[in-house]
């Protein structure tokens, strides 16, 4: 890997139909990508079964969902740990775009939408 400082605002893509994820880097040890979220916009309830999900806020806020109907606000300069199986998920409920990186622990994690 020769690039090792990334500028994330220069990755943030947004849409107006949903929630966008850019891929930054990925290594044998994790992968790294940022986020985009309009307000009104979600991040489907969802866990890894196989690495934690770290979420760290740069922009805006976002309702963190917890799992279990719990939630909590996200904002500028938090981190938010989701271990393997943790349900994790959020929607942008301000008017502000928000942004995020999310790092997974292993470049592949699994992915499983969680049950309503």
């Amino acid at each position: 890997m020769n690039e090792r400082i990334f500028a994330l605002e220069a990755h943030v893509r947004f849409s107006n139909q949903e929630a966008t994820v850019t891929e930054i880097v990925i290594t044998e040890n994790s992968s790294i990508a940022v986020w985009g979220v309009q307000p009104g916009q979600m991040v489907q309830a969802h866990y890894h079964p196989d690495g934690q999900d770290t979420w760290v806020m740069l922009r805006g806020t976002l309702t963190y969902s917890l799992g279990n109907g719990q939630s909590q606000t996200l904002g500028v300069g938090q981190i938010a740990l989701a271990d393997k199986t943790f349900i994790h998920g959020a929607v942008n409920e301000g008017t502000e775009n928000a942004v995020f990186v999310s790092i997974y622990s292993a470049p592949q994690i699994g992915y499983v939408k969680a049950l309503p």
